[in-house]
């Protein structure tokens, strides 16, 4: 991972630092294939849920995971920001 990475990464620790795990369980999907690893979704989360990672299998050899889905309040900031729809919050929920 590059500089830039890295300190995404750590503003979105700091801010999970500040927070408490969501009383509601939510979910998240990354597919990692679609993944560019830009970082906006890892940017704009409010509570540090997910994270930059190095990965192999992704043809830009960075990807986000979901690092903390226990901090996941499902307000879905990182499913509308994602240019690519990598990123999905409780659609399992949504389709019943």
């Amino acid at each position: 991972m590059e500089k830039d990475e890295k300190l995404i990464n750590s503003e979105a620790l700091e801010r999970r630092s500040k927070k408490k795990p969501s009383p509601k369980e939510n979910s998240l999907y990354v597919i990692s294939k679609y993944c560019k690893g830009c970082g906006l979704c890892v940017d704009v989360c409010p509570t540090g849920t997910l994270l930059l990672e190095d990965n192999v299998e992704s043809k830009f050899g960075i990807s986000v995971r979901v690092d903390a889905p226990e901090f996941c309040i499902g307000c879905k900031i990182c499913e509308n920001r994602c240019p690519d729809f990598a990123i999905f919050s409780n659609y399992d929920q949504e389709k019943q």
